[in-house]
């Protein structure tokens, strides 16, 4: 009896034991969870001196007004917001009729956020916001329906005010219903012109009834000769009315887009086009724009909705398309011509083909295989400087995909001075840094120049990645920065200019600042100090400091400033 007893032990063990190698077979297999962010953020909400209970907090980040997370202030006023990852990123109270206080990036407060960091203390003291109502009219009196209305803040003098722009919760609130009537609210206290209409119809009026031209506030064609609105903190200022003229008429644009060399019309081009201004001695065309169809088989193309003033045309050469490589791809010079008081026409765009530059990039010091994956999400933008003495179009750059061997080819290239820039298709992208350009063996300048008719070739482009990080705390000592003032740090190698994009980075409300992906060197750290505002940093002030540190792969390098605001450098 005993050795039947001792069986179901001896079965029982060996069950344990295979469920035990099982198990350990198993968790080799699964692998290690990825830790979840646990870095927070909290602080207190209050209107005047009493606490701000249900007001939504919100966190983004800087480039992005999508939430990564919100919370709803407690019956005190207090939030938090946990789960979140290293970075930086924006803290702002949603409250529409209340006016958030401002700092270096608009409304709300930038915070640099460590892994696993706790951070208190980010509070958001709010103020009523104002109000601004009124009607618009027609010179017949009747309302004007859906007319988007124009609100510029001014000083006590009538002189627009620099710095971060009031940013306003809702759009729908800048237009008018269908009384005629407008309600600007959630404005901060101060002095603003009103305006409605446009100045000269550069925005297309697709309803195709024309567009009225700008009256401020009551009745100037100017801002200048505007009437100053008042907003006091709370208030509600009345019967801000504005009539309008009658509506300006529009005109259309139309032509054909043909080979230089051919005469051949082309298909599936795609074009932009932007008014002409004038700023001091130089012409530049500004709100390029494409009315987003391409032309028609027949080379064929029409613009609509135009005012009167003079106008560029040309080819847009900022779409890329590798999927079809055989397709040419052409650039024209800008196509002048004037609408005065009629449809223009018969417009013909000769486009000539455009230029190449084709090379590989090479990764310098890189060896960790998870960041050269990703080297087919790289874009190459290639920009081409306009000749000093032509109208300055600003289009941006053109844009190429590079193969995962890190080949490839920019097109549609006009002559001129060609500058390059790495930007990406991807999330998660590693900041690559250009280090160096070759060409033929030899060290290339960051300017290719590239003559008419002429391609380029065999190009290499070197790029860097590091995993080293600078770090470090702003001080201010004899005073209080003015809330608008903007304090950038930059990383440049010695002998190089500091980069605002790119190796830099932006001191929070806390005086922190992070710039991460940085390759081993020395390098020259350069604080720079700007303020758009009306309150000034202190006239004679240092804006810019300068210290010297040597970044390890891997590592951490901490650097501190201090702003002594009572200190003068300079005369």
């Amino acid at each position: 009896m005993a050795s039947i007893k001792r069986r179901p032990c001896f079965r029982l063990i060996l069950i344990v034991s295979v469920l035990a190698v099982a198990a350990t077979k198993l968790n080799a297999q699964i692998p290690e969870a990825k830790t979840k962010p646990s870095a927070s953020i909290s602080g207190r909400v209050t209107i005047g001196d009493k606490p701000a209970p249900g007001i939504v907090v919100a966190v983004s980040g800087l480039n992005s007004s999508t939430p990564l997370s919100q919370t709803t202030s407690d019956m005190d006023g207090n939030y938090r917001i946990g789960g979140l990852a290293a970075g930086s990123i924006n803290v702002i109270p949603v409250a529409p009729v209340y006016v958030v206080p401002s700092g270096m990036y608009g409304q709300g407060r930038v915070v640099n956020l460590s892994s696993n960091e706790t951070v208190e203390g980010i509070d958001f003291k709010l103020t009523r916001g104002g109000v601004i109502t009124g009607r618009i009219t027609d010179a017949d009196g009747r309302p004007v329906i859906e007319e988007r209305i124009s609100l510029v803040q001014v000083s006590e003098n009538g002189s627009p005010v620099k710095g971060p722009t009031f940013r306003a919760s809702t759009y729908m609130m800048y237009q008018t219903d269908d009384r005629g009537i407008y309600r600007l609210y959630g404005l901060p206290a101060g002095h603003y012109k009103v305006s409605v209409g446009d100045t000269d119809g550069r925005n297309l009026d697709l309803r195709g009834s024309g567009y009225f031209q700008r009256v401020y506030y009551p009745d100037a064609s100017e801002i200048d000769k505007a009437g100053i609105v008042d907003v006091n903190e709370g208030g509600e200022t009345k019967n801000i009315d504005i009539k309008l003229g009658r509506r300006s008429p529009i005109y259309s644009v139309s032509g054909r887009i043909v080979e230089a060399e051919t005469g051949k019309p082309l298909p599936g081009i795609f074009f932009s086009f932007g008014m002409v201004e004038q700023n001091q001695n130089q012409s530049y065309v500004s709100g390029t724009s494409g009315p987003g169809n391409p032309t028609n088989s027949q080379g064929e193309f029409r613009v609509e909705g135009l005012s009167a003033g003079r106008y560029m045309l040309m080819i847009n050469t900022q779409n890329f398309n590798q999927k079809n490589t055989s397709t040419p791809k052409f650039y024209s010079e800008p196509l002048p011509f004037e609408i005065v008081d009629s449809d223009i026409t018969n417009l013909e765009v000769k486009a000539q083909r455009g230029l190449s530059i084709s090379g590989v990039l090479v990764p310098e010091g890189i060896t960790d295989k998870s960041v050269l994956a990703k080297i087919s999400q790289v874009l190459v933008n290639a920009t081409v400087e306009p000749a000093p003495e032509t109208i300055r179009v600003y289009l941006g750059g053109t844009l190429a995909r590079v193969n995962p061997d890190g080949s490839f080819v920019v097109e549609g290239l006009q002559p001129g001075k060609v500058s390059f820039v790495l930007g990406s298709s991807g999330p998660d992208f590693p900041n690559f840094r250009i280090s160096r350009i070759e060409r033929d063996g030899g060290l290339q300048t960051r300017v290719i120049d590239l003559a008419p008719g002429q391609n380029v070739s065999g190009l290499k482009i070197f790029f860097a990645f590091g995993t080293g990080v600078v770090r470090g705390q702003l001080m201010v000592e004899g005073g209080t920065l003015p809330t608008d003032a903007m304090i950038f740090i930059g990383l440049a190698r010695q002998g190089e200019q500091a980069q605002i994009n790119g190796l830099s980075g932006q001191a929070d409300s806390r005086g922190r600042f992070l710039i991460k992906s940085v390759s081993p060197g020395t390098y020259d750290v350069v604080l720079q100090i700007i303020s758009l505002g009306s309150l000034q940093v202190p006239r004679g002030f240092q804006r810019v400091q300068k210290q010297t540190v040597t970044v390890v792969e891997g590592s951490d390098t901490e650097v501190n400033f201090t702003i002594d605001l009572s200190r003068k450098d300079v005369p």
